[in-house]
Order: structure tokens, then sequence, then C-alpha cells
């Protein structure tokens, strides 16, 4: 139980750092003059707009089956499994520790932008949202609160998508 109070105490900070992320990196862009586009994923959940079952199918994979396999295969695959490597000294574990996250959050920024040749304005915020999961599971220990935390970090973004479609 306390993780899931951990992970809901951590969860706005998070959210709020990686949101203001992406509106930072989105003027910088503007700035400079250069125009990202969107995640294709995003065109996918606009198209299903309205409530019908396909829509129902796109939220229930953006919140429920999405954040449960991202989390199987960044924190508990590739960043957990290297971590939990006792040998060496402490600096050594550390390093590897470091090294892990940093990649396991590089891979799960780039899975985003698979189809995609060149990443918008979420690139860096999903980097340090990668870091901040990694970062939550190391504290909580558990993989749970990471899955809660990313579906409620969905469902955040999937409801400012319709609130603030600029955004």
């Amino acid at each position: 139980m306390n993780k899931i109070k951990f992970t809901l105490k951590a969860w706005p900070v998070i959210t709020m750092i990686t949101v203001a992320l992406c509106f930072l990196t989105q003027q910088i862009a503007k700035f400079f003059g250069v125009d990202l586009p969107d995640q294709l994923n995003l065109e996918i959940v606009r198209k299903a707009a309205g409530w019908n079952w396909r829509f129902v199918y796109v939220v229930a994979q953006i919140v429920i089956i999405l954040p449960l396999i991202e989390e199987i295969i960044f924190r508990f695959l590739l960043f957990r499994l290297p971590c939990y490597i006792k040998s060496g000294p402490k600096w050594a574990r550390r390093l590897r520790l470091v090294t892990v996250a940093l990649v396991s959050s590089i891979l799960f920024s780039a899975a985003h932008y698979i189809d995609q040749p060149f990443p918008d304005t979420a690139f860096a915020a999903l980097f340090f949202f990668g870091l901040a999961q990694c970062w939550l599971y190391r504290r909580t220990d558990s993989f749970f609160p990471t899955v809660l935390n990313h579906s409620l970090f969905n469902l955040l973004n999937l409801i400012l998508l319709f609130l603030v479609p600029e955004a």
C-alpha cells in the first residue's frame, strides 16, 4: 500500500515536469522556426475520437495495455534485470544503474517514433519520463507502481489532447 501511496505522490510531479518539457521544447522550436510534427499515435487517437467501440478500444490500449507492455519491456526487462547484478565494486554497480537507466530511457523515447523520421516535441519529455520511471521502479522496487504511473500519465495526456487540441 505504501508503494501505491508513494506513486500517487510522485505522479503529479513527474507528469508536470514531463508536460512542461513538452511545452518548453515546443516553444524553443517555434523560436528557431522549426515545425515539429505530431506523434503518429495522436493522429490515430484523433481519428477514432467519438463515443464508439473503436474509441473505447483505443483508450483501453493507451491507458491499460500499452503501459503494461512498455513497462514490462523498458523497466522490468531492460532496467531491472541488469541492475540486479550484484557483482563488482559499489561505484561499478552505480555506473551500471545510471547507464542502464539512460539506455532504457533513450530506447523508450525512441520507440514512440519508429514510424516517424524526426521526433516531435515530446522526445525529450519522454526521455525524462523514462528516467523518472526508472527512478520510481528503483525507489519502490516494484513493477506495479510504474504501470500505475504510466497509465495515469497516458490518461492525463489523452484528456489534455481533447481539452486542449493545440497542445
